[in-house]
């Protein structure tokens, strides 16, 4: 290959590479954060791949017609040998790590879903206490200020899901009982599963619950740790994460001073 068609091959290269990284770098977690960080990563694509393939020299065309076709030929033939190949996605990028902390107990119950995005369930149990569990909380009993408790199940057909959610005071306090959530999965026969993270971070893991094998996946949100389960039905660890990413952009709206109104996302 002529210095030419180098050159031309090490442009095209450059401009694929850099559009793969850049894609891989918008790629992942659909929260606030992942999408503002996407629309970045494209504009840097599309400059980068400018800049690589406009910088390459053009070549100067040889006067004699056959030696202009041999060039043409090897640059073309450098440019489809340039290696293409691409790193493997980076996993979602965690959200946000808040310090705003949820101890409204009327808003900590709009932060789990209801029956108007869990279409085709049947809701059961809702609860809203102290996280000591002292003092359920209703219309006529506030527990405003204090550090709270809230769960909901859902049933269609065998399967059972339910979501928890945790509200503390700090961001220490949250990773501390993160931290006992964990253990209590580690101390019984369950066993972890990767995938992408949520929330400030994130786990799955897989064993047996109450209504048979399921999948638990425990987040921290700021100050905020929840948790979605699955069981009673086939194993889906993609499902699961769909409630869990749900929920997570739900505690996600409470602590920006929203009303909660995430539904699942499709697929």
């Amino acid at each position: 290959m002529g210095m030419s068609g180098r050159r031309m091959a090490a442009g095209v290269a450059a401009g694929v590479l850099m559009a793969v990284l850049a894609g891989c770098s918008s790629g992942g977690s659909k929260s606030a954060a992942g999408t503002a960080s996407g629309t970045p990563g494209a504009a840097v694509a599309s400059t980068a791949t400018g800049t690589a393939t406009g910088s390459a020299p053009a070549a100067t065309a040889p006067a004699d017609p056959s030696a202009a076709s041999a060039a043409a030929s090897a640059a073309a033939s450098g440019a489809a040998s340039a290696p293409a190949s691409a790193p493997a996605p980076a996993a979602a990028a965690p959200s946000a790590d808040l310090e705003a902390a949820l101890l409204d107990d009327k808003l900590v119950g709009q932060v789990l879903p209801d029956v108007k995005v869990m279409a085709g369930w049947e809701e059961e149990k809702r609860k809203v206490d102290t996280a000591d569990h002292a003092v359920t909380c209703t219309a006529a009993t506030s527990c405003a200020g204090k550090p709270l408790s809230a769960s909901v199940r859902f049933s269609s057909g065998d399967v059972v899901t339910r979501f928890i959610v945790e509200t503390l005071p700090s961001r220490d306090a949250a990773k501390n009982r993160l931290k006992e959530t964990y253990a209590s999965y580690a101390a019984g026969p369950f066993k972890k599963v990767d995938t992408p993270a949520l929330g400030s971070e994130s786990q799955a893991f897989q064993g047996p619950l109450a209504e048979g094998e399921g999948v638990g996946i425990v987040v921290r949100s700021g100050t905020v740790v929840a948790s979605v389960t699955t069981e009673g039905g086939p194993v889906d660890v993609a499902a699961t994460r769909r409630f869990a990413v749900m929920l997570v952009k739900r505690i996600e709206q409470a602590q920006a001073g929203k009303t909660p109104d995430a539904g699942p996302a499709l697929g």
